[in-house]
């Protein structure tokens, strides 16, 4: 099983190289027993082919329940930031160094077509994605931005809630901003749910002047590093890996006690959303 990855999937989703792809025959029937996502992407595949497209049925990265779900082990994370930090800069490396790693079949599809092939192309897709949503969910979606958008905020009204809401997560997160704020970092909000997502925040931040917003397959305004040569990169690796042992550091009460509830809510919210 893979290693449970400490980012958040609303931000894997938005990384190169960070996805574990499995792939299903487009003219398989999906079992009871199937999750919705892979029964998604065969509904889709159906789509499309009908719309005289070609596209293989294919999952992003393993079901949150499929992933390694053993407790946060705190030497095991401090061993995994001191080499790879938050994942950011080192997946643009990996993604150099195995550039097929993980990646969609489909765009090897789409980059045979021409630019107008190209353009009906993704209009099938949203349009197909929109039907399977539908369909396999229940959800009126009517859109790839309204589909995240609406999961976005079922999750992030259940963290409010489930997460912000825990007084025992509470008062971690304050010692936590505390300790942060004592390493010279500025922390603006100590809520549980916003100390989660500080470092992912500064780690980008790293990346400020190196990023563009990508909306193909349905992934909205996704954070990406461009046009870094190899040495830039490892440059930016190395203050990444610094942030990452210092959060890590400061969050060691903090993470064992708030991980396993944010998983579970995002697995309960992809689960319910096909995603």
């Amino acid at each position: 099983m893979p290693r449970r990855s400490f980012l958040p999937l609303a931000v894997l989703t938005l990384l190169a190289g960070c996805g574990t792809g499995t792939t299903a025959s487009p003219s398989a029937t999906p079992s009871p027993a199937q999750d919705k996502a892979h029964v998604f992407q065969a509904v889709k595949a159906d789509c499309m082919k009908t719309k005289g497209f070609r596209y293989v049925a294919h999952v992003d990265r393993p079901k949150l329940s499929e992933q390694d779900t053993q407790p946060f082990d705190y030497a095991t994370e401090k061993a995994e930031r001191a080499k790879r930090g938050l994942g950011i800069a080192s997946s643009y490396l990996d993604s150099r160094a195995n550039p097929d790693e993980g990646d969609d079949p489909n765009l090897a599809i789409i980059l045979d077509l021409s630019p107008a092939q190209q353009s009906a192309y993704k209009k099938a897709q949203e349009n197909c994605d929109v039907q399977a949503v539908r369909q396999v969910t229940g959800k009126n979606v009517t859109s790839w931005s309204d589909w995240y958008g609406q999961a976005d905020e079922t999750l992030r009204r259940l963290w409010k809630r489930e997460l912000d809401g825990d007084p025992k997560l509470v008062e971690l997160a304050s010692a936590m901003g505390d300790c942060l704020t004592g390493k010279g970092y500025r922390v603006t909000s100590t809520n549980p749910v916003a100390m989660r997502e500080w470092v992912v925040q500064m780690a980008q931040s790293n990346f400020r002047g190196n990023q563009k917003t990508m909306t193909s397959n349905g992934d909205g305004g996704a954070f990406r590093p461009l046009d870094l040569s190899p040495d830039e990169a490892r440059r930016r690796l190395s203050k990444e890996i610094k942030l990452a042992l210092d959060d890590l550091e400061c969050g060691k009460q903090f993470y064992p006690a708030y991980l396993p509830k944010s998983t579970e809510l995002e697995r309960q919210v992809n689960e319910d959303f096909g995603i």
